[in-house]
């Protein structure tokens, strides 16, 4: 219940309250779209090549960004970017490799204002345990992206990890 307040109080801080009316939300979910979708394409470019510092830099600097990566709670851009690289300890991934990632599904935009975007996906993620056995899995993802004066930023991230099949 305490996850819920919190999460309405963010969408209460950012200007919920005064969201556009619906005959402008489609011209402005186009142009938010047009806006956040280069950050959002070179943001997953990163992940796909466990680029945890180019991947973690479209999160907002700032100590208190929420990330929840299933039932982990991570805080501040510092701590999310420490936790990216134990995720993806080998660095980056050389050109020409399989993507770590693919999009399934999404993203998906709700337009909170003109400075503030939801965006929900769902990821491809297979993984490969150090034993050598496959896991496959999905990722979904919700992003919720701030337009600050360094461009559209993170400010909270939530995801959940779905393991389809575990095979050798």
């Amino acid at each position: 219940m305490k996850r819920i307040h919190l999460i309405a109080a963010s969408f209460a801080a950012i200007g919920f309250a005064g969201a556009p009316a619906p005959a402008a939300t489609q011209s402005l979910r186009a142009q938010l779209r047009a806006e956040i979708m280069p950050s959002f394409e070179a943001m997953e470019t990163a992940a796909n090549v466990h680029d945890a510092d180019a991947h973690v830099a479209f999160f907002a600097k700032d100590p208190t960004i929420i990330f929840i990566a299933g039932d982990r709670r991570i805080v501040g851009w510092q701590a999310i970017l420490d936790q990216q690289r134990k995720w993806w300890p080998e660095g980056r991934i050389k050109a020409g490799g399989a993507p770590a990632y693919k999009l399934i599904a999404g993203p998906d935009f709700i337009v909170l204002d003109r400075n503030a975007a939801l965006l929900s996906f769902i990821l491809d993620a297979p993984k490969t345990n150090p034993d050598g056995t496959r896991v496959d899995r999905t990722l979904g993802v919700s992003q919720l992206w701030q337009r600050r004066p360094e461009g559209w930023r993170v400010i909270y991230a939530h995801e959940s990890v779905t393991v389809k099949t575990a095979a050798p």
